[in-house]
């Protein structure tokens, strides 16, 4: 299971403090362990390499079950701050990095400067909750994480239940740990209580509810392919009525003959399934390559047993579905002495199953408009999100990361002056027109919020402070007007507001509305509870000197979050996202700078170097995943259902061929025979169109948690989807209806 920490309904990771509480206290779990996600730069002959690591307990491996293929797991030892200098590896990067060297054990690499023993490598089949991770240290707490930094919350908490105890009864358990820690830590803790999820849950929990959707939609897809082939099949069989009959009369029974004729169904079902694999080991390669990083799992879909035993049982139920009502129909409700003297016309039982076949038509559309509401739904979604002001201008920005590690750069001032004259030679490139560094780039889901402890020298009451909480950003001077972020109000962060002048910060002007309501920022002061972690002591805040645009920070479809924006020379921190503003192509600018920090120092490796505009992107891309599966699925209903209602219109006229000859040799003319088709064809689209419109109304609701700024009932949407699927189908009946009034009379009066 996972356990959160839970502040007014929103689950949060945990303290460090909270997290060894939980431990040491409950009475539900067997185990518990925690971790959090950072990079480490790992140098060597083969370059520094920035690699995603896991930053875990040493009770995290054993809760989950898991144990080194090599070596040995982290122990309580390992957690000791001055003993926690040990990793271990993933199999990948063992064999890519280290050639799969059996001896790797006791070996020493450099990481963020310092050197690491190896002292395992984990199995291939391991995979890290919430991210891949490339490697693994020990989490070792100093003094300031059990005591001042109690309202940090970056863990991620799982634990396993013991065998008799439920999620329920451990909700329980930890609500009662945290209703105790809210009176023993009021400063920090009120308001703050606990629950527990399952980690499959945890894990998928948010994705789930969108691909039961699509699951939805693909058995829609399904059912209408189901339905156009039983029309096929019903058609095929009532053309053979006077072969099936005269089987019949020759001593063959109805149920031999209905089973005949299942059995073509079934293995014209499988015989789709095995072309379906065949085109689904392609396209779903495809698939995973277009689908965001943000979908947890989707890299590990692959064709095992279990798909193929699942599309086996697919193909052989469709094969059912749509091959049994031909089959009643053709064997079971058959007159064996009416076939044999319709004399081959095949004219017997047509017009039931005429019904029949309408009624398929009508089923197909209905679904194809409740398919294509979807999709109209979604994309009308997505322009909506793209039409979102994010706060600031990324056209011509490139970005990357850096993180300088604490043992070249172990002081402050050591980590302002590196990034100063980073910044510094990346100004003076050619085409570079702006440039500056952030601690938490837009649209990287960066949260970081810290409750405001002091306003305007009056130190706040705990409620008080808890419900004054806000995003911390660090930048340099420049990055705000690098970012073209418009300033409302005052000035922004200069080069003058360095260390050891009074501490200024820009704040957003949702921040400004949240600490003073109907009044003025500039000019006021504030602390918030928090030093970065470099500057003991020195809390982040001061005057207030600019007010901001509010600015996206978790996605273009999020609310943003009130901001303060400290100087970077007054706060320093070790990680921070560069933002270069360049005239032409701005990638050109990032070889330059990868060749100037491996001159200047070689361990120090760029990493998640993007466009803002790919940022910005990216912060949609599950939407637009979504997007695109659903039109790729309700298009294939669309085209779908127009073979549908081509194919029952034109067997319509191939049967009423007589017929037409008979009206036109009595007068009737080409527009007539057009308009009796077309008015048909009519009212199976606007039957069809009607139900699917109906239950779109309410299978719709489905997708209101994945919209944005569009109802789930929108009318233009439903309005737009009515006519186009009435259009489609007319337009399908007209090649049928336009082949009606060009019979000869002659030979239609001998037909058959």
């Amino acid at each position: 299971v996972r356990v959160y920490s839970v502040d007014e309904g929103d689950l949060w990771t945990a303290s460090p403090a909270d997290y060894t509480d939980w431990r040491s206290d409950n009475r539900s779990f067997e185990e518990m362990g925690a971790f959090h996600q950072d990079a480490y730069a790992m140098g060597g002959e083969q370059g520094a390499q920035r690699l995603l690591t896991g930053v875990v307990t040493a009770s995290l491996f054993t809760t989950l079950g898991a144990s080194p293929m090599l070596g040995r797991a982290f122990e309580s030892e390992d957690e000791i701050v001055g003993q926690d200098h040990v990793v271990i590896l993933s199999q990948a990067l063992w064999e890519q990095r280290f050639a799969s060297d059996p001896l790797i054990l006791g070996r020493s690499v450099m990481l963020e400067g310092e050197l690491y023993d190896i002292i395992g490598v984990m199995p291939e089949s391991y995979r890290h909750p919430r991210f891949d991770a490339d490697q693994w240290v020990p989490l070792a707490f100093d003094e300031d994480d059990l005591t001042t930094q109690r309202g940090a919350h970056y863990l991620t908490v799982v634990a396993r239940l013991k065998p008799e105890v439920t999620i329920e009864a451990a909700n329980s358990d930890m609500e009662v740990i945290a209703a105790r820690l809210q009176e023993e830590y009021p400063g920090s803790n009120l308001g703050w209580s606990a629950t527990v999820r399952s980690l499959r849950e945890a894990t998928v929990g948010d994705v789930r509810p969108a691909f039961l959707i699509l699951l939805g939609a693909v058995g829609l897809v399904l059912l209408i392919a189901c339905a156009n082939v039983a029309n096929l099949s019903l058609a095929r069989a009532l053309g053979r009525e006077r072969e099936l009959a005269i089987r019949m009369a020759l001593g063959g029974s109805r149920f031999r003959v209905f089973r005949g004729l299942l059995t073509e169904s079934v293995v014209l079902g499988v015989g789709g399934g095995i072309i379906g694999l065949l085109v689904a080991t392609w396209g779903t390669s495809f698939l995973v390559a277009l689908a965001p990083t943000n979908i947890p799992r989707l890299d590990g879909v692959s064709f095992d047993a279990t798909v193929l035993l699942f599309a086996f049982l697919v193909s052989v139920l469709a094969g059912l579905l749509f091959g049994i009502i031909p089959a009643l129909r053709a064997s079971l409700d058959a007159d064996i002495s009416l076939q044999l003297k319709a004399g081959g016309r095949g004219l017997a039982g047509d017009q039931s199953g005429a019904r029949t076949r309408s009624a398929l038509v009508v089923a197909q559309i209905g679904l194809a408009v409740m398919l294509v509401v979807g999709s109209g739904l979604l994309i009308k979604s997505f322009l909506q999100t793209q039409s979102v002001d994010p706060g600031f201008n990324a056209e011509g920005v490139h970005t990357f990361r850096l993180s300088v590690p604490r043992a070249r750069y172990p002081e402050p001032e050591d980590v302002e002056r590196f990034y100063a004259e980073l910044l510094t030679e990346v100004r003076a490139l050619p085409g570079v027109t702006r440039a500056g560094a952030i601690f938490g780039l837009p649209m990287s889901d960066f949260g970081y919020s810290i409750s405001v402890e002091i306003i305007d020298g009056r130190d706040l009451e705990t409620e008080e402070s808890h419900s004054l909480s806000v995003q911390v950003r660090v930048v340099t001077s420049d990055f705000l007007e690098t970012i073209q972020a418009p300033l409302l109000r005052g000035r922004g962060i200069t080069e003058a507001d360095r260390y050891g002048a009074p501490p200024v910060v820009v704040v957003s002007e949702s921040a400004a509305r949240l600490l003073w309501p109907n009044e003025d920022a500039l000019g006021r002061t504030f602390e918030i509870g928090t030093s970065l972690g470099i500057r003991r002591g020195n809390r982040v805040g001061g005057e207030v000197i600019g007010v901001v645009r509010d600015i996206k920070g978790q996605g273009l479809d999020a609310d943003a979050r009130p901001k303060i924006y400290a100087s970077h020379a007054q706060f320093p921190t070790r990680y921070m996202g560069i933002a270069v503003r360049s005239e032409g192509d701005p990638a050109t600018t990032i070889g330059p700078i990868r060749r100037w920090l491996a001159a200047r120092d070689p361990a120090l490796p760029m990493f998640e170097v993007a466009s803002l505009g790919e940022l910005v992107n990216a912060s949609i891309a599950q939407r637009r995943f979504y997007m695109l599966l659903l039109t790729a699925f309700a298009l294939t209903a669309l085209a779908l259902a127009s073979v549908g209602v081509y194919g029952v219109m034109s067997y319509s006229v191939a049967r009423r061929t007589n017929e037409f000859g008979i009206r036109m040799a009595l007068g009737a003319s080409p527009g007539e025979l057009l308009s009796v088709v077309l008015r048909r064809g009519f009212g199976l689209a606007l039957a069809g169109v009607g139900i699917g419109v109906v239950a779109s109304f309410a299978s719709t609701r489905l997708l209101a948690s994945m919209l944005f700024g569009t109802s789930a009932v929108d009318p233009a949407t439903f309005l737009a989807v009515a006519a186009l699927l009435t259009g489609v189908a007319l337009l399908a009946c007209f090649v049928p209806a336009r082949r009606a009034t060009r019979v000869d009379p002659l030979v239609a009066l001998k037909y058959e």
